[in-house]
């Protein structure tokens, strides 16, 4: 790889965002910066632009030609948050990159928060000095910032490689013994999640390929045959519903070696799917396949 952990030699990199806001207003939430600031997307992308040729993801599928002296990469988005519409797409449109969103619909239908946006929340806002998991013999101390970061990147790392977990009992829980107020939505810079209309409007755009990322957003691998075919069924059956689109593109919710695997590709294949990103940090070669491309994921930005 080199000094360079973007590229490498002779592969194209995908990178992976999922917000882009104009100011963090965050103590704790955001600390793993999710969502990165409008200033450091700008750069990132002016710098991106100046060294590599930035593609469609369709190139990707229709085979292109290597270049050493021109890397390649593609620029994608998972999940569906508003400032996605509104802060970076501007930014793409303006220095015209490319640029594949992934959407879960349940968050567009309902403004929904994911899991682990939901315990953040809790986890900024309690005033509890302590909590206790279920799994666990003594109490962890969330007394400061610190702490309380600690606590979630142990939750994170925990929770995301056990698909036994219960992802609405576990956010119940921490919601009750933080004694925070249980809340389904909010509508902060990173909460606030994209609208069907914003969504035609980004199809609309030459520039922008649009696909599915589940209903729920919640692991493939967690569910059964039938529960994972319905949650695929029915992102599609709404944006057919709701843009009159056919997806084509989707990347897998998680998006890990656990999330996925030879019977959930199949399905996606047998809906018309032509490619499929994971979340596995990673670069990809020309054969590398299009239901097991590696993203790397842009949470924060240096200049190499």
């Amino acid at each position: 790889m080199g000094r360079n952990k973007y590229f490498c030699k002779n592969t194209y990199s995908i990178f992976l965002f999922h917000g882009v806001i104009k100011k963090n207003n965050f103590g704790v939430r955001n600390y793993n910066k999710k969502h990165i600031l409008e200033n450091d997307f700008y750069k990132f992308l002016k710098r991106i632009k100046k060294n590599s040729d930035i593609i469609p993801i369709e190139n990707i599928i229709e085979g292109f030609n290597f270049n050493e002296n021109k890397k390649k990469c593609i620029i994608t988005f998972d999940d569906g948050f508003e400032n996605n519409y509104n802060v970076a797409a501007p930014i793409l449109d303006d220095l015209n990159i490319p640029a594949t969103f992934y959407f879960s619909t349940d968050f567009i239908e309902n403004n929904t928060m994911s899991w682990i946006d939901k315990i953040e929340y809790c986890i900024e806002n309690t005033s509890e000095k302590e909590i206790k998991l279920p799994w666990l013999q003594k109490k962890i101390s969330i007394k400061n910032k610190d702490k309380k970061i600690k606590f979630l990147e142990y939750l994170r790392k925990k929770i995301k490689k056990d698909l036994k977990f219960n992802y609405d009992s576990l956010v119940s829980y921490i919601f009750n013994v933080t004694k925070i107020k249980k809340v389904q939505s909010l509508n902060s810079e990173i909460d606030k999640k994209i609208s069907w209309a914003q969504v035609n409007k980004l199809k609309s755009n030459k520039l922008f390929t649009v696909g599915g990322h589940s209903h729920e957003h919640l692991s493939f691998g967690t569910m059964s045959n039938n529960e994972f075919k319905k949650q695929v069924d029915t992102s599609f059956r709404l944006f057919s519903k709701r843009i009159r689109h056919r997806l084509k593109h989707y990347s897998y919710p998680e998006g890990q070696k656990i999330d996925y695997n030879k019977r959930i590709i199949n399905y996606l294949r047998s809906k018309k799917i032509i490619c499929c990103p994971s979340a596995i940090n990673g670069f990809n070669n020309k054969k590398t396949s299009l239901f097991d491309l590696k993203r790397i994921p842009i949470t924060h930005v240096k200049k190499n």
